[in-house]
């Protein structure tokens, strides 16, 4: 079913984004984008004064993009939803596939059925011993955070078309661009400020993801700690000599390691586990997405230590836009769109 008129809205930790687009034939159009800060402490808060204070900053992001539509896309934080890649269901009629995937869900969701949304995507078919299996991924978002979500969303004036995770997004974005090959997996690092999530994707399919607990700002404090530099001070540090190892006498890289390192282990326990279960699935390639994915030498680090290519997501890289907006674009950081144009790009 083809959607209405909408835009992408995705909520972070530090910033409102919102983004809309059209299709001219197979190409993207960049229709309006922008961007308004999140106001502090309020994601994730029940307190009805923060939800009137986030509507109100969404309001003003929707505004200073020009979008007028009110039917919104919007992104749910990876970190609050359950995702398991179960392998090997009996291909079966949609009925018993739903009956099979409850039963399925009650075994790893920590909450109790009844009260999350659960939804599922076939990414793998194959023949087995005769028989025909599928390999379904199944999402469940706690039924409390959908409601808060459109809570805000009629506190802001909004429509809510639909309601997307973060990874499932970033899997759009990603898949839609002409250079990438979808015969080969990847994993997908989305920094946040908070957490990072790590996805393995494989053409237009999400297989895998999962929120870790150490973000962009984790790499501020340990640059300020190891420094005794303010806040702002060890931001800036982090922005300019990052992982790179020929800058700043190599000091910030060594101090931001540790950090890393967390991440990194649990890239290679998700390459393990891809190899021991999906061999066919096995990622080839990583792709840095979010705000907090352009610390220097990041890319060049994790190409290093997985002997594989690395790069930085360009969301808008097949993108036709107009002269106005590559203006206004030039103050905006591009990566951290991925998700909000992912949304946007929602064709049903």
């Amino acid at each position: 079913m083809k959607l209405p008129e909408f835009f992408g809205l995705d909520i972070g930790n530090h910033t409102i984004k919102v983004c809309e687009t059209r299709w001219e034939g197979d190409t993207p159009v960049l229709v309006a984008l922008g961007s308004y800060e999140t106001p502090f402490g309020v994601i994730g808060s029940e307190n009805t004064e923060h939800k009137r204070q986030l509507a109100e900053n969404i309001k003003k992001a929707v505004a200073a993009s020009g979008i007028k539509t009110k039917n919104a896309v919007v992104a749910l934080p990876e970190g609050a939803i359950f995702t398991r890649l179960v392998p090997g269901f009996p291909k079966v009629s949609d009925d018993k596939l739903a009956e099979a995937i409850l039963y399925e869900a009650k075994k790893y969701i920590p909450i109790p059925p009844e009260e999350t949304n659960i939804d599922h995507m076939v990414v793998g078919e194959r023949t087995q011993d005769g028989k025909v299996l599928i390999d379904v991924l199944i999402v469940a978002a706690p039924k409390s955070l959908v409601e808060r979500y459109m809570e805000i969303l009629k506190l802001s004036g909004l429509e809510g078309l639909a309601l997307e995770t973060e990874a499932i997004a970033t899997t759009r974005s990603i898949s839609s661009q002409k250079n990438f090959d979808k015969t080969k997996a990847a994993i997908v690092l989305d920094f946040g400020a908070n957490g990072t999530d790590l996805s393995v994707i494989k053409g237009e399919s999400l297989l895998f993801s999962q929120s870790l607990g150490t973000g962009s700002d984790a790499f501020t404090r340990a640059i300020a700690v190891d420094f005794g530099l303010t806040t702002p001070q060890a931001e800036q540090y982090k922005r300019v000599y990052g992982l790179d190892e020929t800058k700043a006498e190599g000091k910030i890289a060594k101090s931001l390691y540790p950090i890393i390192q967390i991440i990194a282990i649990e890239i290679t326990k998700t390459m393990d586990f891809f190899k021991t279960r999906f061999v066919n699935m096995v990622p080839q390639k990583i792709y840095i997405v979010g705000d907090g994915g352009k610390l220097p030498g990041l890319a060049a680090y994790l190409s290093k230590i997985y002997n594989i290519d690395c790069e930085l997501a360009k969301p808008f890289q097949d993108f036709k836009i107009d002269e106005k907006l590559k203006k206004d674009m030039a103050q905006l950081s591009d990566v951290g769109f991925t998700v909000a144009t992912g949304l946007a790009l929602k064709k049903e």
